[in-house]
């Protein structure tokens, strides 16, 4: 079940941020501006092999937790309020990162591709009650979005924001894709995953 929240933190900051941070960004494509800040299991780990993610969590670690320590703060009490349980991070696992779009053509042609969230599964944690978590820093200026499927059937999920939207990750789920582009869009959020280990979740990516 999705669930969205409404943050208080100033998403014009964090963006400012995200983008004083590129020369961190990882460029994930080649024929697309598509680049991630973070360490992400999801892109980094590859047939058993965390060098790469664990490379990303010490270049990249500190200079989030810096520019980013009220958000996280934050996104850790709405979640302990949600979740009532108390919510962590694990210094040896990658900080919630970004994902970085700008405007092209091929975010029109296609959004993300159909998954399931499996970086816990990744890293060797407890599949014990996952969650993930998309915070919405910037947007398109013809919007953006999440498709996911519930009960054999597509929906679309609308992203505003400063809003966060949380679910288990289990579903099948997309980024949607554009129905117009112009070039100097931008397309921001913070990722991140929750497990629950002993009572208590970490937060990861």
């Amino acid at each position: 079940m999705l669930q969205t929240f409404k943050l208080e933190a100033d998403m014009e900051v964090v963006r400012g941020n995200v983008i004083g941070l590129n020369s961190l960004w990882n460029n994930r494509t080649e024929d697309r501006p598509f680049h991630t800040l973070g360490a992400s299991a999801y892109l980094d780990i590859r047939r058993g092999d965390t060098d790469s993610y664990f490379t990303g969590v010490q270049a990249c670690n500190g200079a989030l937790a810096y520019c980013f320590g009220s958000l996280y703060q934050e996104i850790s009490k709405v979640l302990t309020d949600h979740l009532k349980m108390e919510v962590s991070f694990d210094p040896s696992l990658a900080l919630p990162g970004f994902h970085i779009f700008f405007g092209h053509e091929a975010f029109v042609r296609e959004g993300g591709l159909w998954h399931m969230d499996m970086g816990h599964i990744q890293l060797g944690l407890p599949d014990v009650d996952p969650i993930s978590f998309t915070v919405t820093v910037c947007l398109p200026k013809d919007g953006g979005g999440l498709n996911y499927k519930q009960d054999d059937k597509e929906h679309y999920l609308a992203y505003e924001v400063g809003g966060m939207v949380v679910h288990d990750g289990c579903m099948m789920h997309k980024i949607a894709s554009l129905n117009s582009y112009q070039e100097d869009d931008e397309r921001i959020t913070m990722q991140g995953h929750g497990v629950n280990i002993n009572g208590e979740y970490v937060l990861f990516w």
